[in-house]
């Protein structure tokens, strides 16, 4: 697809279009779980300075959601803040005439393969129309390997002296250290979890520095993973310390459980808002770990 209508992203006036869930979801309150319309949900993100929109990474539904949120509340023209492309102190160039969307994903810094695309096509297409500019905020492998062997003192030096400001307590570390165990399908061993809790902490410094820059003029917006906009321990803990006067939304867009039931409490109550989406099949998780053993 030639780009040459999306030179840059727009900054014209643009009506609210309707917006609406698929069928397969439901939206509700984070903390209590009680039902919430969709009215609402565009209200408070109209409302907030920084709002924060959670996936599951591979679950196309949570990208089209995405795309439908931001093209809803298109008069905002948010600054947007994605997970997926590399961390920078200036917004990503945008596409010049010509350009293909692979092409300028790929010189942007875009991992295609890790980040399975086209699977996040929807919500990127929906930012470039959209956004007063896009900023990325992911650190580099060769970034968070001496954070993970060494700790704190070998985070960037951009990101550190945030990190002091808001040390995590022992509840979001009890927290974070029980995500990681879990995410590790229990393999992870004992000694490696303080230096992988840290590489989360860095992302997520990263990710709330990148929102500062980007918000500097106006609403920002956040596109990753539902691991990152919890309120307790990722980015809003950070952007409290960081922005106190802001006004922070942050929805999780979580699956159901295997057996249908919708998400765990404890989980959902991470959030403000929550949008429920069906299951994606897939193979466990934990099969490739048993294959690693």
């Amino acid at each position: 697809m030639l780009l040459t209508g999306c030179a840059a992203p727009s900054r014209t006036s643009v009506a609210p279009v309707p917006f609406a869930l698929p069928d397969s979801t439901v939206l509700v309150d984070g903390p209590s779980g009680a039902p919430v319309s969709t009215a609402d949900l565009l209200r408070r993100a109209r409302a907030a300075d920084i709002v924060l929109l959670g996936e599951v990474h591979d679950n196309p539904t949570d990208m089209a959601v995405r795309a439908g949120i931001i093209t809803a509340l298109a008069d905002r023209h948010p600054a947007i803040v994605f997970e997926q492309f590399p961390e920078s102190d200036t917004p990503i160039a945008p596409p010049q005439p010509g350009d293909s969307l692979e092409g300028w994903l790929d010189r942007s810094g875009f991992d295609r393969h890790g980040w399975k695309w086209p699977m996040h096509r929807p919500v990127i297409e929906a930012a470039l129309a959209h956004a007063r500019s896009l900023w990325g905020a992911n650190v580099s492998r060769a970034q968070l390997m001496p954070v993970v062997e060494n700790g704190e003192s070998a985070a960037p030096d951009s990101l550190r002296p945030l990190m002091d400001r808001a040390p995590l307590g022992d509840a979001a570390r009890a927290v974070l250290d029980s995500e990681l165990v879990d995410g590790h399908c229990h393999q992870l061993p004992a000694e490696m979890i303080p230096g992988m809790r840290t590489a989360q902490i860095v992302r997520d410094a990263a990710m709330t520095r990148a929102l500062l820059l980007a918000g500097a003029t106006g609403p920002a917006w956040l596109i990753a993973g539902n691991g990152h906009v919890r309120r307790d321990v990722d980015v809003p803990r950070l952007l409290k310390v960081a922005a106190p006067g802001k006004t922070v939304l942050a929805v999780g867009i979580l699956e159901r459980e295997e057996n249908g039931a919708g998400p765990d409490p404890a989980e959902r109550a991470a959030y403000d808002l929550v949008i429920v989406t069906p299951r994606v099949p897939r193979e466990d998780p934990c099969a490739q770990f048993r294959r690693g053993m």
